[in-house]
């Protein structure tokens, strides 16, 4: 009789043992979903931040510039306008590298200002074509250019895509 309980004690064992360790994986395979989560959120929100941020730094030179294509002389001309693009260009270049990188979220971009940071590189695809020939430096700006290409793609694929749908089309 005694072996009998021992043997049930045992194999209750080695069940309490077996539901711990399913019971474990279940939680870390929830809180993996959960920080996956928080993660994508993090990420879209620092997005939209560093965007606004960008927008509203670059507000002044934005005003200036207006629909203008600018060339390398025409930003040359005034020491001060010349800091002012090199600034906005090179915070774009890090928003670029940002999305890239995945640190930033394309889709939210794209939905966001896709269209608008299109027109801004065309306003400034000759003033940076020509730096790069002036400085031998084929790569200057050149994220930005890329996530340009991108973004047409995206745009021309998803001519209509709201945020809202977006989170639609990601649940499960």
């Amino acid at each position: 009789m005694i072996r009998y309980i021992q043997e049930y004690l045992s194999l209750g064992e080695s069940l309490a043992v077996i539901f711990g360790v399913v019971l474990v994986v279940v939680q870390i395979r929830q809180q993996t979903k959960i920080s996956r989560a928080d993660h994508e959120r993090q990420r879209k929100q620092s997005t939209i931040e560093f965007y606004n941020l960008l927008s509203s730094e670059s507000y002044e030179l934005l005003n200036t510039i207006g629909i203008k294509k600018l060339d390398l002389s025409s930003v040359n001309s005034d020491k001060e306008f010349r800091k002012s693009v090199v600034r906005y260009l090179g915070r774009l270049e890090r928003l670029a590298t940002g999305v890239a990188t995945d640190v930033y979220d394309f889709d939210i971009l794209c939905i966001m200002a896709g269209r608008y940071l299109i027109k801004k590189y065309e306003q400034f695809e000759t003033y940076i074509e020509e730096s790069r020939n002036s400085k031998n430096a084929p790569l200057l700006y050149r994220e930005f250019e890329l996530l340009i290409k991108d973004v047409k793609k995206y745009i021309e694929a998803y001519p209509d895509r709201s945020a809202r749908e977006l989170v639609r089309i990601k649940l499960p």
